[in-house]
């Protein structure tokens, strides 16, 4: 029996459960890195479309109201704004803008006692879709204007 209290070494035993330990802590660590990385590239490319969109919209914005279509145009896309992709330092980027402008009276359907005079106000959106991995997302930020009287 003293023989067996004094045997020093390891065991087939301990390697093995020592190695499995270190799987799996190696695996929960790489999953961590690999949840952090998408989810801080998802942020990335939300914030860039959300930047996309404001651009966009303040450009719009500062060509006036004149710019946008009239209900008599018949259409609600604004001359140099047609959906396309959108370019950075003239580069297409993976973003794809769509700009829809809409009149007022078009949104608001009339009561009948009051008379919803077009082409006064107009409400503008922007949506900016791109892919984050293999799923299509998209973000959309509208505004309106109003013609000054």
């Amino acid at each position: 029996m003293k023989y067996l209290k004094n045997e020093k070494g390891v065991t087939g035993v301990d390697i093995t459960i020592a190695i499995i330990l270190i799987t799996i802590f190696v695996a929960i660590i790489a999953t961590l890195f690999f949840n952090i990385r998408k989810t801080s590239s998802d942020i990335e490319r939300r914030t860039q479309a959300t930047a996309y969109a404001v651009s966009i919209i303040e450009q719009i914005k500062a060509n006036g109201f004149d710019a946008l279509p009239t209900v008599s145009d018949g259409t609600n896309i604004i001359t140099g704004y047609e959906d396309k992709y959108i370019q950075d330092n003239g580069v297409d980027t993976p973003y794809y803008q769509t700009i829809r402008v809409e009149d007022y009276s078009e949104i608001v359907e009339s009561t009948g006692e009051e008379e919803i005079q077009p082409d006064v106000v107009k409400k503008i959106t922007v949506t900016i879709a791109y892919k984050s991995g293999n799923e299509n997302q998209e973000i959309s930020l509208s505004t309106s204007m109003s013609k000054d009287t």
